[in-house]
């Protein structure tokens, strides 16, 4: 009898794992400025880089740390497309605008520490071939590459952006 528990326990905890963490700190996502219905409210969907994972922005939540908006920035500018941050401090920095996205990969696989940056409210306006970093509510640093990015205003505004991240969760200035 006890030796028929060992392979069960066996098993037990190869399905189980060994409470490793599953969360991701890289990836690639599409974010979309198209809003859902709750209940009582509208949402959207934005990036967590502390969960990896796309959630929603609930208003009694604050789980997501970038999301992909559209709309003029200025009263009667054109209408753009941009990624915002619920935070205090401007968390936005672009480190560089690129011709091809051979160039734009190559210049953030090269970006390897965040450095002395000028940190402003949005991203914006936001183009495919850019490379930013953004620091979060929680002190910590992502670096992103827009791969594409849509934007259409007809019959609704509506914005898009492709994107590649790399979060940093220790806090360090740095990149894995």
């Amino acid at each position: 009898m006890k030796l028929m528990l060992l392979p069960a326990l066996a098993l037990m905890i190869v399905f189980t794992g060994c409470g490793g963490d599953d969360r991701q700190n890289s990836g690639t996502i599409t974010l979309t400025s198209e809003l859902y219905e709750a209940e009582s409210y509208y949402y959207a969907l934005g990036l967590s880089f502390d969960e990896g994972k796309e959630v929603p922005t609930l208003p009694d939540q604050y789980r997501a740390d970038i999301t992909v908006q559209a709309g003029p920035l200025v009263t009667g500018g054109p209408e753009v497309a941009y990624l915002s941050a619920n935070t205090l401090n401007p968390p936005f920095a672009l480190t560089g605008e690129y011709a091809t996205e051979g160039d734009a990969r190559n210049a953030f696989e090269g970006l390897t520490s965040v450095g002395t940056l000028s940190w402003i409210e949005l991203a914006a306006p936001l183009k495919a071939n850019q490379v930013w970093v953004v620091k979060t509510r929680d002190n910590k640093y992502a670096k992103l590459r827009t791969i594409e990015v849509t934007l259409t205003t007809v019959p609704a505004r509506l914005a898009t952006c492709r994107l590649e991240w790399v979060y940093q969760p220790d806090g360090s200035t740095t990149f894995p």
